[in-house]
């Protein structure tokens, strides 16, 4: 038996060990609270030694390109391969990525398809708040990446309104045209359907949307 010089209770012990763990941390040791303290700084000190000082670097976001500091020890950084700004940035990469690895093109809806492959933005105006998309061969069981383009509601509707489809139809192919010319030379750049002897779309349209 061995009785606590510090809260005189009796106790069993196998090991020494035990007797001296108990001394260190009974709760009426006047010490403990300063031991942890010393525990704390001599651990903080090795660190330092060992991994260096707390250092803010610069690093680019791998999501949306935004450059934000981290707080990392020096001989540790870079810790990660990859930094995010937000949670937001990092929940969309590993969204995107676990959609397309276990929810291919093949089986996904048709607009989760389009906007993988496109901006989402109307290719005619560039109107970016509420995006339809618009299956060109108006198939809705062909959701072919090539099949399908973003357009705002008016442009949309305007195409398929017979007395408005040869004014929308020349940039939706002008766009298929140009944006699989794009990725086929690794350039993913979304295009405004410009080309092809078609007035950029911003001479065309007016702020509303609509033709002058």
């Amino acid at each position: 038996m061995w009785k606590c010089k510090h809260c005189n209770n009796d106790f069993e012990y196998i090991r020494t060990t035990e007797k001296a763990n108990h001394s260190r941390h009974c709760k009426n040791n006047p010490t403990r609270l300063e031991t942890y303290s010393n525990l704390k700084q001599a651990q903080e000190l090795r660190f330092n030694n060992e991994l260096g000082n707390y250092k803010n670097f610069e690093v680019v976001c791998d999501c949306c390109g935004n450059e934000f500091f981290v707080n990392e020890r020096e001989k540790q950084f870079p810790l990660k391969e990859k930094y995010y700004c937000s949670r937001s940035c990092s929940n969309s990469v590993g969204g995107k990525t676990k959609a397309e690895k276990y929810h291919g093109d093949e089986v996904a809806k048709y607009r989760t398809v389009a906007l993988r492959h496109h901006a989402h933005q109307c290719i005619v105006c560039g109107f970016d708040k509420i995006v339809d998309i618009h299956h060109i061969d108006e198939n809705h069981n062909n959701n072919d990446p090539k099949n399908l383009v973003c357009l705002c509601p008016n442009h949309h509707k305007m195409y398929h309104h017979s007395s408005y489809k040869k004014d929308i139809d020349p940039y939706i192919k002008s766009y298929i045209i140009e944006r699989w010319a794009a990725s086929d030379n690794e350039s993913t750049s979304p295009l405004h359907g410009e080309g092809q002897g078609l007035i950029p779309w911003r001479s065309t349209i007016n702020n509303k949307g609509y033709y002058d």
